[in-house]
């Protein structure tokens, strides 16, 4: 890439991030608790070969932070692996719903190891994978943003997407917070569990497209 291109790159990622600013202080970006939508519970208890083993509440703060009380948060096995899954829709544009959860984990007392894009189901989700240190065990976290079709870890896109929502005025349009989390066995390579994870996301995706906007 040229000087020149990347000067204009560097412009254009600074008005976005200028506009991003500017639109966190809108009324669409200054909504409190949504409704009481419970979207989130149509996903079944069976997803491909993963079937649920456990089920708990959302947190008093975790309903605060992502303004929502539509959360499930469960735990798939499919035998021999397990897989945590978080799903919070948040009904409309909200500007908690799309912040790093990298600053989440690192919050929760997680060392935060490698962090880095990855295209899952074919590059139709364009996920987050990081590699976390939790209770003297290594962990890895995939998220990503549901927002129509669109699936994305990108900060600066998943904000716009809510926006350009909000102003078309798309009644059910809201975000979607997909989560997940899956423990490192001994031996296991990044491979194997990016593996794992893209097996979960190939089966947990045409969930999501039937039961969230």
């Amino acid at each position: 890439m040229t000087p020149k291109a990347r000067g204009v790159w560097t412009l254009a990622a600074l008005i976005l991030m200028g506009i991003s600013a500017v639109l966190s202080n809108t009324v669409l970006f200054r909504q409190t608790l949504q409704g009481t939508t419970r979207l989130t519970r149509n996903i079944p208890n069976t997803i491909g070969s993963w079937e649920l083993v456990e089920q708990a509440a959302a947190t008093p703060g975790e309903i605060k932070g992502l303004e929502t009380t539509d959360i499930i948060k469960r735990t798939y096995s499919n035998g021999s692996s397990y897989m945590e899954l978080i799903v919070a829709y948040i009904s409309h544009s909200s500007r908690k719903s799309a912040h790093a959860q990298e600053a989440c984990l690192r919050g929760a007392g997680a060392l935060v190891g490698s962090i880095s894009d990855v295209g899952l189901d074919g590059d139709r989700v364009m996920a987050k994978l990081i590699s976390i240190d939790l209770r003297d065990r290594r962990q890895w976290v995939c998220y990503w943003y549901k927002i129509g079709h669109a699936h994305t870890a990108r900060y600066l896109q998943s904000s716009f997407l809510m926006f350009l929502g909000g102003i078309i005025g798309h009644k059910n349009q809201g975000a979607s917070l997909v989560r997940l989390l899956t423990p490192e066995g001994r031996g296991e390579s990044p491979a194997q569990i990016k593996a794992r994870i893209e097996d979960f996301t190939h089966f947990l995706v045409p969930e999501l497209e039937k039961n969230l906007p």
